[in-house]
């Protein structure tokens, strides 16, 4: 998709296709809608292996996803709190080619979202992003490279890309305000430290959000409160602290214009 082409009412019906005004809060028990085949999970692992790039830094690493090229500069997008404390970055592509960021880290708002770039010669893909309606009980797929090895402090650093990871699981909830930093998109699948600005796809290969935080949170740290300060609670808090959560690309839309 080209964003500078696509204009301020594309974005803005985009953004209201994901996130009607009127819709309320969508929390309830995950049922399966139909199930996807061998075939499809194994089309959408291909795509997110061709469009999902590692982010190293000195100490850390994480995941981003390409979502536009203009001549030779590709533009990821990822987490805010993947690059933006650090000085140094590195992008490892889907082939494996290393390069050093082009400036610095951009954010999106106070979304915890940034948009990062990267020159090459190399023809690498572009993810598609989804204009659809999220429902909670449809799959989706998580992409990334996480940080360690299973559960030990040993990291997958050297491993490069060869320590992808691609997980199915469901939408689980969709609240019709957004918790801090954007974030407004709960899934079951299993995310790892790493993984975060790492993809999140539907299952026709479309771009629907970006990893951030993995399940299990604790929620006297405030994580599960809504921007504006309330908090949920009962049921709906048990089902937000058993997902992952992720923010929706309708968010990277609503800023696309002015950050790119």
């Amino acid at each position: 998709m080209n964003l500078r082409r696509l204009g301020l009412t594309g974005v803005c019906a985009v953004v209201l296709s994901i996130f009607p005004a009127s819709c309320s809060v969508i929390a309830q028990p995950v049922s399966a809608n139909s199930p996807v085949t061998d075939a499809q999970n194994a089309d959408v692992e291909r795509l997110a292996k061709l469009t999902t790039v590692r982010i190293l830094t000195p100490d850390a690493s994480g995941s981003g996803a390409i979502v536009q090229r203009q001549g030779q500069v590709y533009t990821v997008l990822t987490n805010w709190h993947v690059v933006g404390f650090s000085q140094q970055h590195t992008a490892i592509a889907p082939d494996g080619e290393r390069y050093r960021l082009l400036g610095a880290p951009r954010q999106l708002g106070n979304a915890d979202l940034a948009i990062v770039q990267f020159r090459s010669s190399n023809t690498y893909q572009v993810a598609q992003i989804s204009t659809d309606l999220l429902r909670v009980g449809e799959p989706v797929f998580a992409a990334g490279f996480p940080m360690y090895r299973g559960r030990s402090l040993t990291t997958t650093f050297e491993q490069g890309i060869r320590a992808f990871r691609f997980t199915q699981g469901a939408v689980s909830v969709l609240p019709s305000k957004s918790l801090a930093q954007g974030y407004r998109l709960g899934y079951t699948n299993d995310i790892a430290v790493g993984m975060s600005g790492g993809p999140i796809f539907n299952d026709r290969g479309l771009l629907i959000g970006i990893n951030g935080r993995m399940k299990n949170g604790d929620p006297d740290f405030g994580i599960y409160a809504f921007e504006d300060g309330t908090e949920p609670s009962g049921a709906m808090l048990e089902l937000m602290v058993n997902s992952s959560w992720g923010i929706p690309i309708s968010t990277y839309l609503r800023y696309a214009r002015v950050s790119l």
